[in-house]
């Protein structure tokens, strides 16, 4: 068996959110993503394996962010076509300020507590003030971020990436379905970007 990429397969790095009312004064944004429009990225140890199809509905496939930007919190809520059942997912967030970008990275594996983090150029930043949950009965993932954590940005744009590991049925494949918030494309090395949102 001979390691190989066919033409829509990458290594599969996928990284290691609080719904919580909109913070007062705060700009609220809304953004729509087509419904069954993730796809499927994997790696493929044998040349004669394939990458599973897109499962549908897929537990990635986002279809609304909302997104409230107050003085002292930025609050970021995406919707998904059906969060029921799964086991492990994956979201990214990238966070544009007028000082540069921050992404925030969330992850639940089954048995344990959902994991975020905040990065800038690579360095996590300390924000203990960073809380995430997920919704699975309103199939939502929500974040709330300090803005203090992002240095008090006057605006934010935001890129959102989901990720949703799929069951590995041949041992040669690895797989996992994703999809970007604002497109209905994605790419491995970028991430679309919505409306620039104003602090409220």
């Amino acid at each position: 068996m001979s390691p190989r990429l066919g033409p829509r397969l990458v290594p599969l790095l996928v990284p290691a959110v609080l719904l919580a009312p909109a913070p007062a004064h705060a700009e609220r944004v809304a953004t729509h993503d087509p419904v069954g429009d993730a796809g499927v990225l994997g790696w493929v140890a044998d040349e004669d394996a394939e990458l599973p199809p897109t499962p549908d509905p897929s537990p990635a496939d986002i279809v609304r962010t909302v997104a409230a930007h107050g003085d002292r919190r930025l609050g970021i809520t995406v919707h998904f076509t059906e969060l029921a059942g799964v086991r492990e997912h994956s979201m990214q967030v990238l966070v544009r300020t007028p000082a540069g970008a921050y992404r925030v990275e969330v992850d639940k594996k089954e048995g344990r507590r959902v994991r975020t983090t905040i990065t800038r150029r690579w360095e996590q930043v300390d924000c203990r003030a960073l809380r995430a949950r997920y919704d699975t009965g309103a199939d939502a993932v929500a974040v709330s971020v300090p803005t203090a954590c992002l240095a008090s940005p006057d605006w934010v744009r935001l890129g959102i990436k989901a990720f949703a590991p799929l069951p590995m049925t041949d041992p040669a494949v690895m797989a996992s379905t994703v999809d970007d918030g604002h497109t209905d494309t994605y790419q491995v090395t970028r991430v679309s970007t919505g409306p620039r949102i104003r602090r409220g």
